[in-house]
Protein backbone atom coordinates (compact mmCIF):
# COMPACT_ATOMS: atom_id res chain seq x y z
CA UNK A 1 0.00 0.00 0.00
CA UNK A 2 1.46 3.36 -1.07
CA UNK A 3 2.01 5.57 2.13
CA UNK A 4 1.58 9.80 1.97
CA UNK A 5 5.01 9.83 2.18
CA UNK A 6 5.73 7.72 -1.48
CA UNK A 7 3.49 10.44 -3.14
CA UNK A 8 5.29 13.10 -1.06
CA UNK A 9 8.56 11.57 -3.06
CA UNK A 10 6.77 11.01 -6.23
CA UNK A 11 5.74 15.05 -5.67
CA UNK A 12 8.67 16.53 -5.21
CA UNK A 13 10.44 14.58 -7.85
CA UNK A 14 8.13 16.23 -10.18
CA UNK A 15 8.66 19.66 -8.61
CA UNK A 16 12.70 19.09 -9.29
CA UNK A 17 11.66 18.03 -13.09
CA UNK A 18 9.90 21.31 -13.40
CA UNK A 19 13.00 23.66 -12.19
CA UNK A 20 15.13 21.41 -14.41
CA UNK A 21 13.02 22.27 -17.25
CA UNK A 22 12.38 26.16 -16.30
CA UNK A 23 15.83 26.32 -16.49
CA UNK A 24 16.08 25.14 -19.89
CA UNK A 25 13.21 27.14 -21.03
CA UNK A 26 15.14 30.62 -19.59
CA UNK A 27 18.68 29.26 -21.20
CA UNK A 28 16.65 28.75 -24.73
CA UNK A 29 15.55 32.66 -23.91
CA UNK A 30 18.48 33.75 -23.50
CA UNK A 31 20.27 32.18 -26.78
CA UNK A 32 17.02 33.21 -28.77
CA UNK A 33 18.04 37.15 -27.57
CA UNK A 34 21.66 36.50 -28.55
CA UNK A 35 20.52 35.26 -31.75
CA UNK A 36 17.96 38.37 -32.80
CA UNK A 37 20.60 40.39 -31.79
CA UNK A 38 23.22 39.03 -34.05
CA UNK A 39 20.21 38.60 -36.83
CA UNK A 40 20.05 42.50 -35.88
CA UNK A 41 23.95 43.31 -36.48
CA UNK A 42 23.46 41.06 -40.08
CA UNK A 43 21.03 42.90 -41.34
CA UNK A 44 22.38 46.52 -40.66
CA UNK A 45 25.44 45.20 -41.83
CA UNK A 46 23.51 43.92 -45.45
CA UNK A 47 22.85 47.32 -46.16
CA UNK A 48 26.01 48.09 -46.83
CA UNK A 49 27.53 44.67 -47.78
CA UNK A 50 24.23 42.24 -48.94
CA UNK A 51 26.18 39.33 -48.65
CA UNK A 52 25.56 39.66 -44.85
CA UNK A 53 21.86 38.47 -45.88
CA UNK A 54 23.11 35.24 -47.09
CA UNK A 55 24.68 34.75 -43.57
CA UNK A 56 21.29 35.44 -42.25
CA UNK A 57 20.46 31.82 -43.17
CA UNK A 58 22.39 29.99 -40.50
CA UNK A 59 20.86 31.85 -37.31
CA UNK A 60 17.65 31.82 -38.33
CA UNK A 61 17.51 28.49 -38.40
CA UNK A 62 18.94 28.05 -35.26
CA UNK A 63 16.10 30.64 -33.85
CA UNK A 64 13.23 28.90 -35.26
CA UNK A 65 14.92 25.20 -34.09
CA UNK A 66 15.31 27.21 -30.42
CA UNK A 67 11.64 28.26 -30.88
CA UNK A 68 10.42 25.07 -31.17
CA UNK A 69 12.68 23.06 -28.66
CA UNK A 70 11.35 25.69 -26.23
CA UNK A 71 7.64 25.22 -27.16
CA UNK A 72 8.82 21.39 -26.22
CA UNK A 73 9.89 22.21 -23.28
CA UNK A 74 7.01 24.06 -21.90
CA UNK A 75 4.85 21.88 -22.85
CA UNK A 76 6.58 18.65 -20.85
CA UNK A 77 6.81 21.63 -17.65
CA UNK A 78 3.13 22.06 -17.95
CA UNK A 79 2.83 18.39 -17.68
CA UNK A 80 5.76 17.93 -14.58
CA UNK A 81 3.30 20.90 -13.02
CA UNK A 82 0.13 18.37 -13.20
CA UNK A 83 2.02 15.30 -12.26
CA UNK A 84 3.57 17.24 -9.31
CA UNK A 85 -0.18 18.96 -8.46
CA UNK A 86 -1.42 15.02 -8.68
CA UNK A 87 1.26 13.14 -6.42
CA UNK A 88 0.17 16.38 -4.12
CA UNK A 89 -3.45 15.31 -4.17
CA UNK A 90 -2.92 11.66 -4.07
CA UNK A 91 -0.63 12.18 -0.62
CA UNK A 92 -3.75 14.11 1.25
CA UNK A 93 -6.07 11.49 -0.45
CA UNK A 94 -4.68 8.74 1.19
CA UNK A 95 -4.17 11.03 4.87
CA UNK A 96 -8.17 11.30 4.35
CA UNK A 97 -7.81 14.69 3.83
CA UNK A 98 -9.86 17.31 1.78
CA UNK A 99 -9.01 17.23 -2.21
CA UNK A 100 -9.73 19.40 -5.43
CA UNK A 101 -10.55 15.98 -7.24
CA UNK A 102 -13.54 16.95 -8.84
CA UNK A 103 -16.83 15.72 -6.76
CA UNK A 104 -18.96 15.34 -9.18
CA UNK A 105 -21.94 17.53 -7.75
CA UNK A 106 -23.33 17.94 -11.17
CA UNK A 107 -24.82 14.07 -11.02
CA UNK A 108 -26.23 14.42 -7.80
CA UNK A 109 -29.79 13.76 -7.64
CA UNK A 110 -31.86 13.73 -4.48
CA UNK A 111 -34.52 11.29 -5.28
CA UNK A 112 -31.95 8.64 -6.70
CA UNK A 113 -32.81 5.68 -5.92
CA UNK A 114 -29.84 5.21 -3.37
CA UNK A 115 -27.12 7.70 -4.91
CA UNK A 116 -28.80 10.54 -2.04
CA UNK A 117 -28.44 8.23 1.08
CA UNK A 118 -25.02 6.82 0.01
CA UNK A 119 -23.49 10.08 -0.19
CA UNK A 120 -22.03 8.67 -4.47
CA UNK A 121 -21.76 12.34 -5.26
CA UNK A 122 -20.71 16.13 -3.68
CA UNK A 123 -18.13 17.08 -1.61
CA UNK A 124 -16.51 14.39 0.57
CA UNK A 125 -18.22 11.76 -1.15
CA UNK A 126 -17.59 8.69 -2.86
CA UNK A 127 -17.06 10.04 -6.09
CA UNK A 128 -14.65 12.56 -5.32
CA UNK A 129 -12.70 9.96 -3.46
CA UNK A 130 -12.35 7.49 -5.90
CA UNK A 131 -12.45 9.72 -9.39
CA UNK A 132 -9.07 10.04 -11.20
CA UNK A 133 -10.85 10.37 -14.58
CA UNK A 134 -8.69 12.36 -16.95
CA UNK A 135 -11.59 13.61 -19.14
CA UNK A 136 -15.68 14.61 -19.28
CA UNK A 137 -16.25 11.60 -20.55
CA UNK A 138 -14.73 9.65 -17.67
CA UNK A 139 -16.72 11.38 -15.65
CA UNK A 140 -19.58 10.83 -16.71
CA UNK A 141 -19.43 6.82 -17.34
CA UNK A 142 -18.04 6.49 -13.87
CA UNK A 143 -20.79 8.48 -12.63
CA UNK A 144 -23.56 6.44 -14.86
CA UNK A 145 -21.96 3.27 -14.02
CA UNK A 146 -22.67 4.16 -10.23
CA UNK A 147 -26.26 5.37 -10.89
CA UNK A 148 -26.99 2.70 -12.78
CA UNK A 149 -25.34 -0.71 -12.02
CA UNK A 150 -25.41 -1.70 -15.76
CA UNK A 151 -23.02 -5.17 -15.86
CA UNK A 152 -23.50 -8.48 -15.99
CA UNK A 153 -21.45 -11.27 -14.72
CA UNK A 154 -18.66 -11.78 -17.89
CA UNK A 155 -18.55 -7.80 -18.12
CA UNK A 156 -18.18 -7.56 -14.73
CA UNK A 157 -14.98 -9.99 -14.52
CA UNK A 158 -13.36 -8.71 -17.39
CA UNK A 159 -13.58 -5.20 -15.94
CA UNK A 160 -12.29 -6.49 -12.65
CA UNK A 161 -9.28 -8.22 -14.31
CA UNK A 162 -8.61 -4.68 -16.37
CA UNK A 163 -8.61 -2.81 -12.81
CA UNK A 164 -5.99 -5.07 -11.13
CA UNK A 165 -3.82 -4.73 -14.39
CA UNK A 166 -4.11 -1.11 -14.76
CA UNK A 167 -3.40 -0.54 -11.08
CA UNK A 168 0.07 -1.76 -11.48
CA UNK A 169 0.50 1.08 -14.42
CA UNK A 170 0.74 3.84 -11.73
CA UNK A 171 3.03 6.04 -14.44
CA UNK A 172 0.60 5.62 -17.38
CA UNK A 173 -2.28 5.94 -15.25
CA UNK A 174 -0.75 9.85 -14.21
CA UNK A 175 0.69 10.43 -17.44
CA UNK A 176 -3.12 9.91 -18.58
CA UNK A 177 -4.55 12.08 -15.87
CA UNK A 178 -2.06 14.68 -16.57
CA UNK A 179 -2.60 14.90 -20.16
CA UNK A 180 -6.64 14.91 -20.28
CA UNK A 181 -6.21 17.43 -17.02
CA UNK A 182 -4.37 20.12 -19.95
CA UNK A 183 -7.86 20.75 -21.24
CA UNK A 184 -10.91 21.32 -19.69
CA UNK A 185 -13.72 19.75 -21.67
CA UNK A 186 -16.48 20.32 -19.40
CA UNK A 187 -17.86 22.93 -21.59
CA UNK A 188 -17.40 20.66 -24.66
CA UNK A 189 -20.86 20.07 -26.14
CA UNK A 190 -20.52 17.20 -28.25
CA UNK A 191 -24.14 17.09 -28.95
CA UNK A 192 -23.64 19.37 -31.66
CA UNK A 193 -20.49 17.37 -33.42
CA UNK A 194 -22.68 14.41 -33.13
CA UNK A 195 -25.25 16.60 -34.97
CA UNK A 196 -22.71 17.29 -37.59
CA UNK A 197 -21.29 14.09 -37.87
CA UNK A 198 -24.69 13.21 -38.99
CA UNK A 199 -25.08 15.40 -41.73
CA UNK A 200 -24.93 15.15 -45.54
CA UNK A 201 -21.70 16.90 -47.37
CA UNK A 202 -22.55 20.18 -49.29
CA UNK A 203 -18.97 20.33 -50.96
CA UNK A 204 -17.48 16.82 -51.08
CA UNK A 205 -18.63 14.95 -53.87
CA UNK A 206 -21.32 17.67 -54.98
CA UNK A 207 -20.20 17.69 -59.19
CA UNK A 208 -20.38 21.17 -59.33
CA UNK A 209 -18.23 22.09 -56.32
CA UNK A 210 -15.93 19.30 -57.25
CA UNK A 211 -15.36 20.81 -60.43
CA UNK A 212 -15.38 24.55 -59.30
CA UNK A 213 -12.75 23.91 -56.69
CA UNK A 214 -10.06 22.13 -59.01
CA UNK A 215 -10.80 23.70 -62.12
CA UNK A 216 -11.00 27.61 -61.04
CA UNK A 217 -8.24 27.64 -59.22
CA UNK A 218 -5.86 25.45 -61.78
CA UNK A 219 -6.77 28.20 -64.67
CA UNK A 220 -6.13 31.47 -62.14
CA UNK A 221 -2.85 29.42 -61.28
CA UNK A 222 -2.03 29.14 -64.66
CA UNK A 223 -2.77 32.85 -64.91
CA UNK A 224 -0.61 33.52 -62.02
CA UNK A 225 2.46 31.83 -63.78
CA UNK A 226 1.78 33.42 -67.07
CA UNK A 227 1.64 37.25 -65.37
CA UNK A 228 4.36 36.57 -63.68
CA UNK A 229 6.52 36.70 -66.83
CA UNK A 230 3.94 39.27 -69.12
CA UNK A 231 2.76 41.88 -66.61
CA UNK A 232 0.00 42.28 -69.10
CA UNK A 233 -2.06 39.34 -67.60
CA UNK A 234 -2.75 40.83 -64.54
CA UNK A 235 -6.12 41.92 -64.98
CA UNK A 236 -7.26 39.16 -66.23
CA UNK A 237 -5.60 37.51 -63.12
CA UNK A 238 -7.21 40.11 -60.90
CA UNK A 239 -10.35 39.34 -62.46
CA UNK A 240 -10.22 35.30 -61.58
CA UNK A 241 -9.26 36.28 -58.15
CA UNK A 242 -12.33 38.21 -57.62
CA UNK A 243 -14.67 35.84 -59.53
CA UNK A 244 -12.96 32.81 -57.16
CA UNK A 245 -14.03 35.53 -53.94
CA UNK A 246 -17.48 35.83 -55.11
CA UNK A 247 -18.26 32.06 -55.45
CA UNK A 248 -16.74 30.92 -51.99
CA UNK A 249 -18.92 34.28 -50.34
CA UNK A 250 -21.92 32.48 -51.28
CA UNK A 251 -21.10 29.48 -49.37
CA UNK A 252 -19.39 31.75 -46.55
CA UNK A 253 -22.33 31.96 -43.81
CA UNK A 254 -22.80 27.84 -44.11
CA UNK A 255 -18.96 27.35 -44.16
CA UNK A 256 -18.92 29.54 -41.09
CA UNK A 257 -21.14 28.14 -39.33
CA UNK A 258 -19.67 24.69 -39.80
CA UNK A 259 -16.40 25.97 -38.72
CA UNK A 260 -17.33 27.38 -35.27
CA UNK A 261 -19.38 24.36 -34.91
CA UNK A 262 -15.59 22.19 -35.14
CA UNK A 263 -13.82 24.83 -33.69
CA UNK A 264 -15.50 24.31 -30.43
CA UNK A 265 -14.40 20.39 -30.65
CA UNK A 266 -10.70 21.06 -31.76
CA UNK A 267 -8.76 21.56 -28.83
CA UNK A 268 -10.61 18.87 -26.70
CA UNK A 269 -10.26 16.02 -29.35
CA UNK A 270 -6.24 16.93 -30.06
CA UNK A 271 -6.27 16.16 -26.48
CA UNK A 272 -8.17 13.17 -26.97
CA UNK A 273 -5.72 12.46 -29.22
CA UNK A 274 -2.77 12.26 -26.94
CA UNK A 275 -4.80 10.58 -24.75
CA UNK A 276 -5.07 7.73 -27.18
CA UNK A 277 -1.79 7.79 -28.04
CA UNK A 278 -0.74 6.97 -24.88
CA UNK A 279 -2.97 4.03 -24.42
CA UNK A 280 -2.07 2.90 -27.93
CA UNK A 281 1.81 2.64 -26.97
CA UNK A 282 1.16 0.46 -23.57
CA UNK A 283 1.31 -2.56 -23.77
CA UNK A 284 -2.20 -5.14 -22.10
CA UNK A 285 -2.80 -8.25 -21.96
CA UNK A 286 -6.25 -8.47 -20.05
CA UNK A 287 -9.29 -8.57 -22.55
CA UNK A 288 -11.05 -5.58 -22.11
CA UNK A 289 -8.18 -3.71 -22.24
CA UNK A 290 -6.79 -5.43 -25.50
CA UNK A 291 -9.68 -4.01 -27.33
CA UNK A 292 -10.02 -0.70 -26.00
CA UNK A 293 -5.74 -0.84 -26.97
CA UNK A 294 -6.94 -1.41 -30.48
CA UNK A 295 -9.52 1.03 -30.77
CA UNK A 296 -7.19 3.98 -29.26
CA UNK A 297 -4.19 2.29 -31.87
CA UNK A 298 -7.39 3.31 -34.98
CA UNK A 299 -8.39 6.58 -33.06
CA UNK A 300 -4.91 8.55 -32.48
CA UNK A 301 -3.97 9.14 -35.79
CA UNK A 302 -7.88 9.78 -37.08
CA UNK A 303 -8.49 12.07 -34.16
CA UNK A 304 -5.58 13.80 -34.62
CA UNK A 305 -6.29 14.64 -38.11
CA UNK A 306 -9.67 15.95 -37.44
CA UNK A 307 -8.10 18.05 -35.14
CA UNK A 308 -5.21 19.62 -38.13
CA UNK A 309 -8.00 19.23 -40.32
CA UNK A 310 -10.40 21.70 -38.42
CA UNK A 311 -6.91 23.91 -37.52
CA UNK A 312 -6.53 24.16 -40.93
CA UNK A 313 -9.93 25.58 -41.65
CA UNK A 314 -9.72 28.12 -38.46
CA UNK A 315 -7.19 30.05 -40.59
CA UNK A 316 -9.85 31.46 -42.75
CA UNK A 317 -9.77 33.94 -39.93
CA UNK A 318 -7.02 35.77 -40.98
CA UNK A 319 -8.95 38.20 -43.07
CA UNK A 320 -5.75 38.91 -45.27
CA UNK A 321 -4.69 35.13 -46.10
CA UNK A 322 -8.48 34.17 -46.88
CA UNK A 323 -8.90 36.68 -49.91
CA UNK A 324 -5.34 35.14 -51.23
CA UNK A 325 -6.38 31.66 -49.97
CA UNK A 326 -9.84 31.57 -51.98
CA UNK A 327 -8.98 33.87 -54.63
CA UNK A 328 -5.83 31.82 -55.36
CA UNK A 329 -7.17 28.26 -55.03
CA UNK A 330 -10.86 28.33 -53.38
CA UNK A 331 -9.60 27.03 -50.32
CA UNK A 332 -12.62 27.64 -48.03
CA UNK A 333 -13.85 24.24 -50.33
CA UNK A 334 -11.26 22.25 -50.14
CA UNK A 335 -11.06 23.00 -46.41
CA UNK A 336 -14.15 21.57 -46.06
CA UNK A 337 -14.48 19.18 -48.32
CA UNK A 338 -11.24 17.58 -46.59
CA UNK A 339 -13.47 17.67 -43.52
CA UNK A 340 -16.46 16.37 -44.85
CA UNK A 341 -14.63 13.55 -46.43
CA UNK A 342 -12.80 12.49 -43.08
CA UNK A 343 -16.41 12.68 -41.87
CA UNK A 344 -17.42 10.22 -44.57
CA UNK A 345 -14.61 7.72 -43.67
CA UNK A 346 -15.36 8.51 -39.64
CA UNK A 347 -18.66 9.42 -38.84
CA UNK A 348 -19.51 5.97 -37.43
CA UNK A 349 -16.05 4.97 -35.42
CA UNK A 350 -16.18 8.28 -33.50
CA UNK A 351 -18.70 8.04 -31.21
CA UNK A 352 -16.74 4.45 -30.21
CA UNK A 353 -13.68 6.16 -30.03
CA UNK A 354 -14.96 8.34 -27.70
CA UNK A 355 -17.16 6.06 -25.67
CA UNK A 356 -14.06 3.11 -25.84
CA UNK A 357 -11.64 6.41 -23.74
CA UNK A 358 -14.72 7.15 -21.76
CA UNK A 359 -15.00 3.78 -20.55
CA UNK A 360 -10.99 2.96 -19.86
CA UNK A 361 -10.98 6.53 -18.41
CA UNK A 362 -13.53 5.48 -15.45
CA UNK A 363 -11.68 1.87 -14.94
CA UNK A 364 -8.31 3.98 -13.88
CA UNK A 365 -10.43 5.45 -11.51
CA UNK A 366 -11.10 2.22 -10.22
CA UNK A 367 -7.74 0.94 -10.97
CA UNK A 368 -6.13 4.04 -8.40
CA UNK A 369 -8.39 2.78 -5.88
CA UNK A 370 -6.73 -1.08 -6.30
CA UNK A 371 -3.07 0.46 -5.98
CA UNK A 372 -3.64 2.63 -2.83
CA UNK A 373 -5.65 -0.53 -1.35
CA UNK A 374 -4.08 -3.82 -2.74
CA UNK A 375 -6.17 -6.01 -0.34
CA UNK A 376 -9.31 -4.47 -0.68
CA UNK A 377 -11.21 -7.63 -2.22
CA UNK A 378 -12.99 -7.67 -5.55
CA UNK A 379 -16.48 -8.84 -5.61
CA UNK A 380 -17.64 -12.41 -6.36
CA UNK A 381 -20.74 -13.10 -8.21
CA UNK A 382 -23.33 -15.10 -6.05
CA UNK A 383 -25.78 -16.79 -8.36
CA UNK A 384 -27.96 -17.43 -5.36
CA UNK A 385 -29.74 -14.55 -3.23
CA UNK A 386 -27.13 -14.31 -1.18
CA UNK A 387 -24.48 -11.78 0.61
CA UNK A 388 -21.86 -12.98 2.35
CA UNK A 389 -18.80 -10.43 3.80
CA UNK A 390 -15.93 -10.47 5.64
CA UNK A 391 -14.35 -7.30 7.27
CA UNK A 392 -16.52 -4.89 5.70
CA UNK A 393 -16.06 -1.12 6.43
CA UNK A 394 -16.90 2.23 4.69
CA UNK A 395 -13.93 3.16 2.20
CA UNK A 396 -14.21 7.30 3.71
CA UNK A 397 -13.41 6.05 6.90
CA UNK A 398 -9.46 6.07 7.69
CA UNK A 399 -8.04 2.82 8.52
CA UNK A 400 -6.89 4.08 11.40
CA UNK A 401 -10.18 4.54 13.02
CA UNK A 402 -12.33 2.24 10.86
CA UNK A 403 -13.99 -1.02 12.79
CA UNK A 404 -14.79 -3.27 10.42
CA UNK A 405 -17.29 -6.03 10.46
CA UNK A 406 -18.49 -9.73 8.99
CA UNK A 407 -21.79 -9.72 7.58
CA UNK A 408 -23.94 -12.32 6.11
CA UNK A 409 -27.34 -11.91 4.45
CA UNK A 410 -29.62 -14.79 3.13
CA UNK A 411 -28.16 -17.18 5.18
CA UNK A 412 -30.67 -18.09 5.64
CA UNK A 413 -32.41 -15.23 7.33
CA UNK A 414 -33.16 -12.63 4.50
CA UNK A 415 -34.31 -9.34 6.63
CA UNK A 416 -31.97 -8.21 8.96
CA UNK A 417 -32.94 -5.89 11.79
CA UNK A 418 -30.05 -3.83 13.33
CA UNK A 419 -30.67 -2.21 16.49
CA UNK A 420 -29.06 0.42 18.32
CA UNK A 421 -28.33 3.77 20.45
CA UNK A 422 -28.13 7.07 18.72
CA UNK A 423 -24.24 6.99 17.19
CA UNK A 424 -23.82 3.64 17.53
CA UNK A 425 -22.87 2.70 13.70
CA UNK A 426 -26.55 1.62 12.53
CA UNK A 427 -26.45 4.25 9.64
CA UNK A 428 -22.84 4.26 8.58
CA UNK A 429 -22.80 0.35 8.42
CA UNK A 430 -26.10 0.68 6.43
CA UNK A 431 -23.80 2.95 4.35
CA UNK A 432 -20.71 0.70 4.13
CA UNK A 433 -23.33 -1.79 2.71
CA UNK A 434 -24.96 0.11 0.15
CA UNK A 435 -21.31 1.52 -1.27
CA UNK A 436 -19.56 -1.65 -1.26
CA UNK A 437 -22.44 -2.96 -3.26
CA UNK A 438 -22.40 -0.43 -5.41
CA UNK A 439 -18.76 -0.63 -5.77
CA UNK A 440 -18.38 -4.74 -6.59
CA UNK A 441 -21.18 -4.07 -9.25
CA UNK A 442 -18.92 -2.05 -11.49
CA UNK A 443 -15.88 -4.07 -10.87
CA UNK A 444 -13.90 -1.72 -8.34
CA UNK A 445 -12.52 -3.31 -5.15
CA UNK A 446 -14.59 -3.37 -1.95
CA UNK A 447 -13.68 -2.51 1.29
CA UNK A 448 -13.87 -5.66 2.45
CA UNK A 449 -11.40 -9.03 2.71
CA UNK A 450 -14.20 -11.35 1.26
CA UNK A 451 -17.46 -9.74 -0.80
CA UNK A 452 -19.59 -12.36 -1.97
CA UNK A 453 -22.86 -10.56 -3.77
CA UNK A 454 -25.63 -11.65 -6.75
CA UNK A 455 -26.10 -9.48 -8.91
CA UNK A 456 -29.55 -7.45 -7.83
CA UNK A 457 -30.81 -4.00 -8.17
CA UNK A 458 -29.87 -1.57 -5.27
CA UNK A 459 -32.95 0.18 -3.29
CA UNK A 460 -32.42 2.68 -0.23
CA UNK A 461 -34.73 4.61 2.17
CA UNK A 462 -32.38 6.46 4.40
CA UNK A 463 -32.40 10.24 3.81
CA UNK A 464 -35.22 10.85 2.24
CA UNK A 465 -36.21 14.73 1.75
CA UNK A 466 -39.46 16.65 1.43
CA UNK A 467 -39.89 19.73 -1.40
CA UNK A 468 -42.02 22.57 -0.92
CA UNK A 469 -41.87 22.90 -4.81
CA UNK A 470 -43.61 19.68 -5.51
CA UNK A 471 -45.80 20.49 -2.08
CA UNK A 472 -44.32 17.44 -0.97
CA UNK A 473 -44.00 16.55 3.01
CA UNK A 474 -41.08 14.43 4.40
CA UNK A 475 -43.83 11.71 5.59
CA UNK A 476 -45.23 11.70 2.33
CA UNK A 477 -41.49 11.09 0.37
CA UNK A 478 -40.90 8.28 2.48
CA UNK A 479 -44.10 6.67 1.78
CA UNK A 480 -43.71 7.16 -1.81
CA UNK A 481 -40.56 5.89 -1.80
CA UNK A 482 -41.62 2.71 0.24
CA UNK A 483 -44.05 2.40 -2.89
CA UNK A 484 -41.89 2.72 -5.26
CA UNK A 485 -39.49 -0.63 -3.89
CA UNK A 486 -42.86 -2.65 -3.22
CA UNK A 487 -44.16 -1.73 -6.77
CA UNK A 488 -40.78 -3.08 -7.75
CA UNK A 489 -40.82 -6.48 -5.92
CA UNK A 490 -44.17 -6.79 -6.73
CA UNK A 491 -43.00 -6.77 -10.69
CA UNK A 492 -40.83 -9.39 -10.02
CA UNK A 493 -37.99 -7.46 -9.45
CA UNK A 494 -35.04 -9.16 -7.27
CA UNK A 495 -33.59 -6.28 -4.75
CA UNK A 496 -31.60 -5.09 -2.13
CA UNK A 497 -33.01 -2.99 -0.09
CA UNK A 498 -31.37 -0.75 3.01
CA UNK A 499 -33.83 1.12 5.19
CA UNK A 500 -33.09 3.32 7.82
CA UNK A 501 -35.69 4.26 10.96
CA UNK A 502 -38.60 4.46 8.42
CA UNK A 503 -41.68 6.27 9.60
CA UNK A 504 -40.47 8.52 11.10
CA UNK A 505 -43.25 10.90 10.19
CA UNK A 506 -45.92 9.08 12.51
CA UNK A 507 -46.55 8.51 16.25
CA UNK A 508 -44.68 5.38 17.79
CA UNK A 509 -47.53 2.78 17.95
CA UNK A 510 -48.24 4.07 14.17
CA UNK A 511 -44.94 3.09 13.25
CA UNK A 512 -44.18 0.06 14.75
CA UNK A 513 -47.78 -1.15 13.52
CA UNK A 514 -46.52 -0.09 9.58
CA UNK A 515 -42.89 -1.63 10.34
CA UNK A 516 -44.31 -4.75 11.36
CA UNK A 517 -46.27 -5.28 8.28
CA UNK A 518 -44.26 -3.97 5.80
CA UNK A 519 -41.52 -6.45 7.06
CA UNK A 520 -44.06 -9.24 6.93
CA UNK A 521 -44.67 -8.70 3.26
CA UNK A 522 -41.04 -8.13 2.29
CA UNK A 523 -40.03 -12.23 4.18
CA UNK A 524 -41.71 -13.08 1.69
CA UNK A 525 -40.60 -11.79 -1.45
CA UNK A 526 -37.31 -12.18 -3.10
CA UNK A 527 -35.36 -9.38 -1.80
CA UNK A 528 -32.60 -8.93 0.96
CA UNK A 529 -33.31 -6.17 3.31
CA UNK A 530 -31.24 -4.86 6.37
CA UNK A 531 -33.91 -2.20 8.39
CA UNK A 532 -32.08 -0.07 11.47
CA UNK A 533 -34.01 1.08 13.33
CA UNK A 534 -34.55 2.20 17.17
CA UNK A 535 -37.53 0.29 17.45
CA UNK A 536 -36.32 -2.79 19.43
CA UNK A 537 -39.64 -4.43 20.27
CA UNK A 538 -39.73 -5.27 16.79
CA UNK A 539 -36.93 -7.93 17.41
CA UNK A 540 -39.78 -10.45 18.55
CA UNK A 541 -40.32 -10.84 14.93
CA UNK A 542 -36.85 -12.80 14.78
CA UNK A 543 -39.00 -15.35 17.34
CA UNK A 544 -41.64 -15.87 14.99
CA UNK A 545 -40.08 -15.88 11.63
CA UNK A 546 -36.47 -17.54 12.44
CA UNK A 547 -35.39 -18.69 9.22
CA UNK A 548 -36.56 -15.33 7.58
CA UNK A 549 -35.65 -12.49 9.87
CA UNK A 550 -32.97 -11.99 12.19
CA UNK A 551 -31.54 -9.45 14.64
CA UNK A 552 -28.45 -7.74 15.27
CA UNK A 553 -27.19 -5.02 17.25
CA UNK A 554 -24.42 -2.33 17.82
CA UNK A 555 -24.13 -1.37 21.73
CA UNK A 556 -22.82 1.60 23.88
CA UNK A 557 -21.22 1.81 26.94
CA UNK A 558 -21.46 4.17 29.69
CA UNK A 559 -18.28 4.33 32.02
CA UNK A 560 -17.86 6.83 34.32
CA UNK A 561 -19.88 9.31 32.78
CA UNK A 562 -18.34 8.91 29.44
CA UNK A 563 -20.23 7.13 26.48
CA UNK A 564 -18.28 5.31 24.11
CA UNK A 565 -18.93 2.81 20.98
CA UNK A 566 -16.64 -0.32 19.74
CA UNK A 567 -18.92 0.13 16.27
CA UNK A 568 -19.02 -3.91 16.43
CA UNK A 569 -21.97 -5.89 14.87
CA UNK A 570 -23.33 -8.09 17.78
CA UNK A 571 -26.28 -10.82 17.69
CA UNK A 572 -29.16 -9.97 19.13
CA UNK A 573 -31.45 -6.80 19.85
CA UNK A 574 -29.74 -3.81 21.54
CA UNK A 575 -30.22 -3.74 25.17
CA UNK A 576 -28.99 -0.01 26.07
CA UNK A 577 -30.43 3.63 24.75
CA UNK A 578 -27.98 6.75 25.36
CA UNK A 579 -30.54 9.92 24.61
CA UNK A 580 -31.02 10.57 28.33
CA UNK A 581 -27.94 10.42 29.57
CA UNK A 582 -26.54 12.79 26.52
CA UNK A 583 -29.55 15.35 27.56
CA UNK A 584 -28.33 15.25 31.04
CA UNK A 585 -25.03 16.05 30.41
CA UNK A 586 -25.60 18.03 27.69
CA UNK A 587 -27.78 20.14 30.55
CA UNK A 588 -30.86 20.44 28.32
CA UNK A 589 -32.11 18.45 31.38
CA UNK A 590 -31.54 18.43 35.11
CA UNK A 591 -29.17 15.83 36.61
CA UNK A 592 -31.90 14.46 39.15
CA UNK A 593 -34.48 13.78 35.83
CA UNK A 594 -35.39 10.29 34.56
Amino acid sequence: MPSSEFYKKRELQFKQECECIEKKIRQYSWNRLLLALIMGIFIYAGFSEPYFFWMLIAPLGVFIALVNRQSLHKEKKQLANYLERLNHMEGKNVRFEATDFSDGRRFADPHHSYGHDLDLFGTGSVFQYINRCCTQLGEERLAHDLKILPYKKEELLQREEAVRELGAMIDFRQQVWAVGKQINDLSFDRSRLLIWLSEKPFIYKNNVYTLIRWILPAITLSILGITIYNGSYFPLLFMMAIIQIIIAGFQARRIGEFQRVLSSAREVLKNYARIFELLSQQKVESPLMKKHHKIAVDAFEKVKEFSSLVNALESRMNPIAIQFGNGLFLYDFHAVARLEKWREENANDLPHWLESLSEWDGLLSLATLHYNYPYYAFAEVNEQPVLESREVGHLLIPDAVRVNNDFDLGKPAKIYLITGANMAGKSTFLRSLGVNFVLGRIGSPVCATKWRMPLIALRSGMRTTDSLQEHQSYFFAELNRLQSIMEELRSGKPMFILLDEILKGTNSTDKQLGSRELLKQLKDMNALVTLATHDIALGDLAERYPTQIANACFEGKIENEQLTFDYTLHAGVAQKANATFLMRKMGIIPPEAL
